[in-house]
């Protein structure tokens, strides 16, 4: 339990911001997302995301082979969370930085290919050997003292691959839409009672299922979803 936590909210120090931008996770590090429609791309790197890894993110592996039972999702229990399937929402609100409490949805995940990445103008050697794996949420606004343009829900959305790496949120300066992927709306004013979708576009290593997705807005019990 404590090495999966480890393992999806490991952060590295910012990268150079290129046409590739790729930075530490942050609370401040995602755009805005349209309400109720998609959204666009954020940026962020986790340590075991650029390929290398570490033994900490293999150790991470092995004990999510033993904290999960088949993957099915919605019958392994942690305290205070449990662990669900993507299309599920999850049990109660949760806080997102003081802003308010919202009901949280992991709703789909989809992917494409490093060729779709390259056709959209992403530098070849900056994603060499990765593909991307696109994120959508759907947060319903339980509670929100005042309306916020751009809360910016997303930015507490994880990935982890099989292999128990973290994936690198991607953020693409200048390029097309990357086929399949987020749809890049601006998010406007949000208050309560709104739902609001939103996607981010990770980065995988090519060969590299998507294991798990994860809203980590209490860093302590992160919401986490099998991927069917």
């Amino acid at each position: 339990m404590l090495h999966r936590r480890k393992t999806l909210l490991r952060v590295a120090a910012p990268a150079a911001i290129l046409a590739l931008t790729l930075t530490a996770c942050s609370d401040d590090g995602d755009g805005g997302r349209k309400k109720g429609g998609g959204g666009g791309d954020d940026t962020s790197q986790d340590s075991g995301g650029s390929g290398g890894g570490s033994d900490d993110a293999k150790d991470d592996a092995n004990n999510d082979s033993n904290d999960d039972s088949n993957g099915s999702g919605g019958s392994n229990s942690r305290p205070g969370n449990k662990t669900l399937v993507v299309g599920q929402t999850a049990p109660g609100t949760h806080d997102m930085n003081d802003k308010g409490k919202v009901r949280v949805t992991a709703t789909k995940v989809g992917k494409a290919t490093n060729a779709d990445l390259v056709a959209a103008g992403v530098q070849a050697e900056k994603v060499k050997g990765k593909y991307p794996v696109f994120v959508h949420f759907r947060y319903q606004v339980a509670e929100m003292a005042k309306p916020e343009t751009s809360p910016n829900f997303n930015v507490k959305a994880r990935v982890l691959g099989a292999d128990g790496r973290p994936g690198q949120k991607l953020i693409t300066i200048g390029a097309a839409d990357i086929k399949g992927g987020c749809p890049k709306d601006a998010m406007g004013e949000v208050k309560q009672g709104d739902t609001v979708n939103e996607c981010s576009t990770f980065l995988l290593d090519e060969g590299t299922a998507v294991k798990q997705v994860a809203w980590a807005g209490d860093l302590s019990k992160p919401l986490i979803w099998n991927v069917k």
